[in-house]
């Protein structure tokens, strides 16, 4: 199996600035989005470049340093995240990972020149080592302006590209990830598989007092029934959203394999791992969506405005447990 360096980069305006800043410097003092943190190894992270200040306040000191113009709609930051195959890189010593992060900042300051630098930070406290990169788009000379300073689709090919030779000139048994372009994956959030194991693991108990709730009009039984089900609510309210995701995305992922097969008639080990690694990725989010369809089969017998009542008692619980703390 090939070990893939990985590159993302997302446009960021201005009101989303904050809360990059507060994910990506541990700022808030709870992850609910991203339960994958693990506060006690926090410290294990490290910069390799470090903000001089909050990311607003840097970000716009920066554009007015160039003499840029902005407006309301500009983006101002591009979010990156380096990082590799979780076995490849979760194998290498920290000396080795620390190469690794190194050389990708060294690729950034060279394409996009140190002085439009925010922070690149290394997250040592999640499942796998990756490091969060963040500039300012400001081109030579001095416009702020993401689409110059990244190209568009094409440019962000060839930046893969580029990426990948730095890269593997360091670290030979590195290869090309695919493109968004062959697989035109959007990321699914942890979150989802993470909301659909935890009702999977409660679905006897769950599907007992749904019939409970439909054979026992009121009395104490339908009562305990929905205070049951209640402590589930908000999860099973999101999993119709999350459902469709997933329905939309597996479509995605069958269709590049259909695609790359017949664009690659003759197979080389390249072509075979990269197709390899799509099947992979649909088997996964199959896998997700058979348990997403099977949880919605369920939830739907729900009647919805108990389900709206649920939901709205169990976030007012969450809540006022969260403020006693």
């Amino acid at each position: 199996m090939a070990n893939y360096t990985i590159l993302r980069i997302e446009k960021r305006k201005l009101n989303a600035v904050t809360r990059i800043c507060n994910h990506h410097e541990r700022l808030k003092e709870q992850y609910k989005s991203n339960p994958d943190i693990d506060s006690e190894r926090t410290h294990l992270n490290y910069h390799l470049y470090e903000p001089k200040e909050r990311y607003r306040a840097a970000v716009l000191g920066r554009i007015e340093e160039a003499g840029a113009k902005r407006r309301k709609d500009s983006v101002v930051l591009q979010d990156s995240i380096v990082t590799a195959s979780p076995d490849w890189i979760n194998n290498l010593s920290q000396q080795e990972q620390r190469e690794f992060f190194e050389r990708a900042y060294d690729f950034f300051t060279k394409t996009f020149g140190e002085e439009n630098m925010i922070s690149a930070v290394v997250h040592m406290d999640e499942t796998n080592p990756h490091m969060h990169v963040c500039f300012v788009p400001i081109t030579k000379d001095n416009r702020l302006s993401s689409k110059d300073i990244i190209g568009g689709p094409r440019g962000l090919v060839k930046l893969q590209d580029d990426f990948y030779s730095h890269m593997h000139e360091r670290f030979p048994d590195l290869s090309r990830g695919l493109s968004r372009k062959i697989t035109q994956r959007k990321h699914i959030p942890t979150e989802f598989y993470k909301n659909a194991d935890n009702l999977m693991s409660h679905y006897e108990e769950i599907v007992n007092a749904i019939n409970d709730i439909g054979v026992f009009r009121n009395g104490e039984k339908r009562e305990a029934a929905i205070t049951l089900l209640g402590r589930y609510a908000p999860e099973m309210a999101q999993m119709n959203r999350q459902l469709k995701m997933t329905d939309n995305y597996v479509t995605r992922l069958e269709n590049a394999i259909t695609d790359y097969k017949k664009s690659n008639a003759n197979k080389n080990d390249i072509i075979y791992d990269q197709r390899e690694e799509i099947e992979q990725l649909k088997d996964k989010v199959s896998e997700l969506n058979f348990n997403q369809r099977k949880l919605q089969r369920v939830i739907d017998k729900i009647p919805p405005d108990v389900m709206e009542q649920m939901k709205k008692d169990e976030r007012a619980r969450r809540r006022s447990e969260r403020e006693e703390r």
